[in-house]
């Protein structure tokens, strides 16, 4: 088995497979928005808070992010998410415009499960007393799934970052052993190289390497790594 392309995610209706552009109309302060509105929608510089107001009965749509989000995620959806709003109910939400980033994390809360993603231009957080500070610790340490992989990530050999697995973790495919394909389970080459647990998640910190000529598979803390020929990026654990 050869490493696929990119993370798995959870599908949920009208998505596109990574962030595009948005059909909607600019949005007006303060007013009733419709829940595909994404801050792509909201002009601003960074720093610029912006109020909207999510009607109830609403509809799932995506969102790529965890606490920091793209600015093609949806708005409303994302502040299920952080568990501001309910689909049911809708609410009245406040976002801050934020500068882009490298990388997006992922997380299940809330019924809605988000995807990770690499660098994309603009994102936004959401202003609120409920989740103060939240931003910063997802700034610090990037929350991923067990199924996210380095390959959403620029080609910067020697770049370093740091990832949160949480807990009740179920086996990916890895292929390698010290040094692992980049298409491989960050969460679960940490398990297998002893870092972390499934049952607890962890901390873990990756460091982007070239690809290499084979990768060993082997058999470690009960975690079954492939073997597999040339591949044209790889990560370690640090």
């Amino acid at each position: 088995m050869s490493p696929s392309g990119g993370a798995e995610s959870t599908p949920q209706p009208e998505v596109s497979a990574s962030p595009a552009g948005s059909d909607q109309s600019p949005v007006a302060e303060g007013t009733r928005t419709a829940w595909e509105t994404t801050a792509k929608d909201v002009t601003g510089n960074p720093g610029t808070t912006f109020t909207l107001v999510c009607p109830a009965a609403g509809s799932l749509h995506f969102v790529w992010g965890s606490d920091i989000y793209t600015a093609d995620s949806s708005i409303c959806t994302a502040a299920v998410h952080t568990g501001l709003i309910t689909v049911e109910r809708g609410g009245t939400v406040t976002i801050e415009l934020r500068p882009g980033r490298d990388v997006y994390g992922a997380s299940q809360r809330n019924g809605v499960t988000t995807s990770a993603y690499g660098g994309f231009h603009r994102s936004f957080i959401f202003k609120s007393e409920a989740n103060t500070g939240t931003e910063k610790d997802a700034d610090d340490v990037t929350p991923i799934m067990w199924d996210t992989s380095p390959s959403i990530l620029a080609n910067e050999n020697g770049k370093t970052y740091k990832f949160k697995c949480p807990a009740e973790g179920k086996e990916r495919n890895i292929w390698g052993t010290d040094v692992y394909t980049a298409d491989s389970s960050v969460c679960n080459a940490a398990v297998h190289a002893g870092l972390i647990k499934f049952e607890n998640g962890g901390t873990v910190t990756i460091e982007l390497r070239p690809g290499q000529s084979s990768y060993q598979g082997t058999l470690r803390n009960g975690v079954k790594s492939n073997e597999y020929g040339a591949y044209g990026r790889s990560f370690v654990l640090k």
